[in-house]
């Protein structure tokens, strides 16, 4: 009597390449938004990343630093997350 073990098998089948999936999901975010011409400026314009990033990115360290201060610490790191996934979407394209 032969047991399969399930867990096993759905492991093999359900491991991912972390990379391909974050291609995958910054090419689906630039489809989703690079529809409009604003986004389209923005997406060749590597100043405005740059700068939609750095203000990402501060949003989230001073999100880190309020984190157990306050509860508004949680917006600005989420809104920092957000911001820096949309500008890593916007600079995804630029390598194309």
């Amino acid at each position: 009597m032969n047991i399969v073990d399930t867990n096993e098998e759905q492991l093999k089948t359900t491991r991912v390449d972390p990379e391909k999936l974050a291609d995958k999901t910054a090419e689906k975010v630039v489809e989703l938004l690079g529809k409009s011409s604003p986004v389209r400026r923005l997406r060749n314009s590597q100043l405005l990343s740059l700068i939609l990033g750095a203000a990402g990115f501060s949003l989230f360290t001073i999100g880190v630093g309020k984190l157990f201060g306050d509860l508004s610490g949680w917006a600005s790191l989420g809104i920092g997350l957000v911001m820096m996934a949309i500008t890593g979407a916007l600079l995804k394209n630029l390598e194309r």
